[in-house]
């Protein structure tokens, strides 16, 4: 299960194209369920969608990085990054 947070928009949210914020994370979602990414959780720090996922994933998730990153951007995020902390969700 992939599980969502929205996090309070900063500042610099102004400077982005912002499509409905809960519209960006619900796309992550579907690409991370498209990759059968079952334990992640996604927080919205626009402009950064902050992952964190289970131990048993990590190394799978660094190996799809280029192209999760290829089709993360497009949903508004400017920053994509992978916490090192593990996913405490699952």
């Amino acid at each position: 299960m992939v599980v969502l947070w929205q996090v309070a928009i900063g500042e610099n949210a102004h400077n982005m194209e912002i499509q409905s914020p809960l519209s960006a994370l619900a796309q992550a979602e579907k690409i991370f369920e498209k990759f059968n990414i079952e334990s992640a959780t996604l927080f919205d720090h626009k402009p950064v969608l902050r992952i964190q996922v289970s131990d048993s994933e990590f190394a799978r998730v660094l190996d799809l990085r280029s192209t999760l990153v290829e089709k993360l951007k497009p949903t508004g995020f400017r920053f994509i990054a992978l916490d090192l902390e593990a996913n405490t969700e699952t």
